[in-house]
């Protein structure tokens, strides 16, 4: 397979990942801590005043997500490409990053969440990059098409 052709796949699967993985530790927020019945999610006021009296550990939850969400898919796109790219973690960690800030332009959210979130993404994708940049480095021999 041509090198650019597995790179951008790799990268597609990682954002699949990437929001599968979100949306999966959210279902799991979801379930923990339950709307009340007969919530008008339609309602904008309702649901700001919902989203404020919902616990910290409510909300760390949705921070959790987003930066699991960046590890796993960081580590499925660099699997899939056989070696870790900047342009994953860059990508990746941007994607997250723009969601979050849509996130909170949208909903309601406490200052402490958006100061953290706007830290840690950042950072927990540098450093995934990092960390699986020692782990898988570069190959040893040149993948067709791509200079090492």
């Amino acid at each position: 397979m041509p090198a650019l052709l597995r790179t951008t796949l790799a990268l597609l699967a990682g954002v699949v990942v990437t929001f599968f993985t979100i949306s999966a530790v959210e279902q799991l927020g979801h379930i923990l801590y339950r709307a009340p019945a007969g919530l008008d999610w339609q309602d904008s006021s309702a649901v700001s005043a919902y989203l404020k009296q919902l616990p910290a550990g409510a909300l760390l939850l949705v921070l959790a997500g987003w930066l699991l969400g960046i590890f796993t898919g960081l580590t499925a796109a660099t699997m899939l490409a056989g070696r870790c790219r900047g342009r994953f973690a860059l990508a990746i960690g941007s994607l997250v990053f723009l969601g979050a800030v849509s996130n909170f332009y949208l909903l309601p959210h406490p200052l402490w969440l958006m100061v953290l979130s706007l830290i840690m993404i950042p950072l927990v994708s540098v450093f995934c990059w990092w960390a699986l940049k020692k782990r898988f480095g570069h190959p040893a021999v040149a993948i067709e098409g791509e200079n090492v």
